[in-house]
């Protein structure tokens, strides 16, 4: 069964998703269970991935402020 939630997570948030599903695939019961591995692991790509485009996102923004203030420079 799958779910679409709307829920909101800062980037910081995401990150520690991350981590503790990647500690916990590290463990024992996990590394024995491939159905669980695969679950974990998918979840683990879908963080992974929204962590990404925030970073990407964060960039663009600050590269756009950035031209914008060197525009803003260049017409005084």
């Amino acid at each position: 069964m799958e779910f679409n939630i709307n829920v909101s997570f800062s980037q910081r948030d995401l990150e520690l998703i991350i981590d503790a599903i990647r500690d916990k695939v590290k463990t024992e019961k996990v590394q024995k269970d491939a159905n669980m591995l695969c679950d974990y692991m998918n979840i683990y790509d879908k963080a992974s991935s929204v962590a990404t485009l925030l970073k990407i996102s964060e960039c663009e923004k600050a590269t756009k402020m950035s031209d914008d203030e060197d525009y803003e420079e260049e017409e005084i």
